[in-house]
């Protein structure tokens, strides 16, 4: 595992510490007389749950879907040879993404989601770079290139919102996310083509404002950093494997949540 994908497990795990459950304790109800306790068996429950918004702070589902930009970086390859440094692979548009998310909210702070996430950009050129010990860019070369780089995301994503939301008042949230992205590349040079059609382990991180217009519907904008290590491509034109590149896409989006 590479030192970005440790990183990204780790703090994950971070993210992952359990919340503190909001426990109440019980209250203890003395059979005097029958009018008694029927008398506590309802205001116990009416203060309990008056109407809907007892589940929505308690906890629930929730369904949403968003789009927005995808950024990638590069889609590169780094090759190290002791006192030098290569650095090659293609340099992407700016694309479009969109998706869809399914989640629980467990209490008034935090929740959980699985969502899927599919972007398409496209290729604008091939570079290779070449640096020495010092770190200094001693050869940079730019190719003209054509063809687009697709892909799915899966993410389970533990949230956690910084304060407890109402209706009009937005909320800050952060978290993040771990899953898998699959990569469908096609895209050529003058000289070569290249393809990948590879799956790879996935981390992201994640930061939001969520704004509750209704009772259980929200809007709301996030950025997410997605990276993934673990792409392999191919050279189709020389039959040779680029071996595994790595892929960094910054993400902004807009969408709206149904549910709590």
């Amino acid at each position: 595992m590479s030192k970005r994908s440790f990183l990204g497990l780790a703090m994950w795990i971070l993210l992952a510490t359990p919340l503190a459950a909001q426990v109440e304790s019980p209250m203890e109800n003395v059979r005097q007389s029958p009018n008694e306790y029927v008398h506590s068996r309802s205001v116990n429950a009416n203060s309990e749950c008056q109407n809907d918004d007892c589940q929505a702070e308690s906890g629930g589902h929730y369904f949403g879907v968003f789009g927005g930009f995808a950024d990638i970086d590069n889609f590169e390859r780094n090759l190290s040879t002791g006192a030098t440094e290569r650095i090659d692979g293609a340099k992407l548009k700016n694309g479009v993404a969109a998706g869809v998310a399914i989640g629980q909210r467990w209490n008034n702070v935090g929740r959980t989601e699985f969502e899927l996430t599919f972007r398409d950009n496209s290729v604008q050129s091939w570079f290779e770079q070449q640096f020495n010990s010092t770190g200094s860019l001693t050869s940079n070369t730019v190719r003209p290139a054509f063809g687009s780089v697709q892909s799915c995301s899966g993410m389970f994503n533990l949230l956690f919102d910084l304060s407890e939301s109402s209706v009009g008042t937005p909320v800050l949230y952060m978290g993040g996310g771990l899953g898998s992205i699959y990569v469908d590349a096609n895209f050529f040079t003058a000289a070569n083509t290249y393809e990948s059609n590879n799956t790879s382990f996935a981390y992201q991180f994640i930061a939001g404002i969520d704004y509750p217009i209704r009772d259980r519907i929200d809007l709301y904008t996030e950025y997410r950093y997605l990276g993934a290590d673990y792409i392999g491509v191919d050279n189709m034109t020389s039959g040779q494997s680029l071996g595994d590149l790595t892929i960094d896409t910054h993400n902004i989006f807009f969408g709206v949540r149904i549910g709590r």
